[in-house]
């Protein structure tokens, strides 16, 4: 299992706090928060973390609240927060911060809410908002602000929810928002991954972290995910309550757990990545409660935090480890010609690049999917090939045989996607 090692960095700061928003303003280079529940009336204060200080920067903007969303636009050069709550006051305002001064924008769009979540979409320029709840439900709402007005994009997809977490994520083959977890109307968490293209929802894996809600997720080259607790039901029994202090990574394909030295369990906390340079960047963990209890209890005083953690992206850091394996190119030859009716075959060859480390690679066919038949009438042969531990995998082909029953009418494209560890690749063959 590969490690994660965490550093605790400055203690003062910022006031112990559960509940808060956490972005990185690149524009101005610093890591941002707002708000918070320290486990009585809410904070309406702004704070700006470096690297090496806290410096609160505002104490004046949008009002005191929790379980508020904030991301950074990059396209606008500002940081927008959105909604939150304060007691029974649930806020559907939208502001936005320029590094100096807060300024509200909107109070048109979404439902008032809290425990919402929201990402910014770097290909399209757009912020993307899922879920949260009102006074009685959760929500399953999609909606996207484009730096002037909200409209509600989508009402299918993932099953309302609160508390959950969001990422936008790009690789060799896509770009999209990636959504974990949250609580349903029950409180208990769900541990279900979804893809957000543009146009509409995707599950992508229902395997992973225990469920959960209350975690915090960030994307760099890969999405990191730490901590949250099974269920944020007030009644549910304390002796079966878990807060989690896991770290995992998400490769766009799979999840898989990291071994972690660091943060004590927590929810509520939040998280951004700092980048330094062009390519390489820390992770950034604030706050958060070891104790559970309802918003503005004064029994959470005892759990919650101010801690500043900081881990590398190491995957990032030029020089941190030796050039990892990549998938060079991924060809797959069509038979000419296909029936109609009857079942055919294709051959792929997939060229990989780089040195293999001493345990070895795997390589690992996702599913073949087709956008108009689903992807239960394709199977696989030789869906994973392991290179031998210490080979120079230069040219190194790997053949893999694709196997379609009968589809049906009409022409048919099919796209296959190889992927080894973070990095893949995706082919497109045309049946007719």
């Amino acid at each position: 299992m590969p490690s994660f090692f965490w550093t605790q960095k400055q203690d003062i700061g910022p006031s112990r706090r559960t509940s808060h928003a956490l972005a990185y303003d690149s524009e101005r280079t610093q890591v941002v928060l707002f708000g918070g529940d320290p486990g009585g009336p809410p904070l309406d204060d702004t704070w700006a973390w470096d690297g090496a200080l806290w410096t609160q920067v505002a104490d004046t903007g949008p009002s005191a609240r929790h379980s508020l969303a904030m991301v950074f636009d990059s396209a606008r050069k500002q940081i927008v927060l959105f909604g939150g709550a304060s007691g029974s006051n649930l806020l559907a305002d939208t502001w936005t911060w320029n590094g100096t001064e807060w300024t509200q924008v909107a109070d048109t769009g979404p439902a008032a809410r809290s425990g919402h979540a929201l990402a910014y979409d770097d290909a399209r320029k757009r912020i993307v908002l899922f879920g949260g709840r009102t006074a009685a439900n959760p929500l399953g709402d999609t909606w996207e602000w484009d730096g002037t007005e909200w409209t509600q994009v989508q009402d299918v997809g993932p099953s309302a929810r609160r508390a959950h977490a969001m990422a936008f994520w790009t690789d060799l083959t896509a770009s999209r928002i990636v959504l974990f977890g949250g609580a349903g109307a029950n409180g208990a968490g769900l541990n279900d991954t979804w893809l957000w293209d543009g146009a509409a929802w995707t599950q992508a894996a229902d395997t992973g972290p225990d469920p959960r809600a209350a975690c915090a997720m960030v994307a760099a080259t890969s999405i990191v995910l730490f901590g949250g607790v099974n269920s944020i039901d007030p009644g549910f029994p304390s002796a079966n309550r878990i807060i989690y202090g896991d770290t995992w990574r998400w490769n766009g394909h799979a999840w898989t757990e990291v071994q972690d030295i660091g943060p004590a369990p927590r929810w509520g906390h939040a998280m951004a990545l700092r980048k330094i340079g062009a390519a390489a960047g820390r992770f950034v963990l604030v706050g958060g409660s070891s104790a559970f209890g309802p918003p503005q209890d004064a029994s959470l005083q005892t759990g919650v935090m101010r801690d500043t953690w900081e881990v590398p992206d190491e995957s990032a850091a030029p020089g941190s480890s030796p050039a990892p394996v990549t998938i060079q190119s991924f060809g797959i030859t069509p038979p000419t010609v296909q029936t109609r009716v009857g079942g055919g075959t294709a051959d792929g060859t997939i060229t990989l690049s780089g040195a293999a480390p001493a345990e070895g690679v795997t390589v690992q066919l996702t599913k073949v999917f087709s956008p108009t038949e689903g992807s239960l009438w394709i199977s696989l042969s030789a869906t994973q090939v392991t290179i031998p531990a210490n080979t120079n995998s230069g040219g190194f082909s790997i053949r893999c045989g694709l196997e379609l029953a009968p589809m049906g009418l009409g022409p048919l494209s099919v796209v296959v996607t190889a992927t080894l560890g973070a990095s893949s690749v995706s082919a497109t063959v045309t049946f007719t």
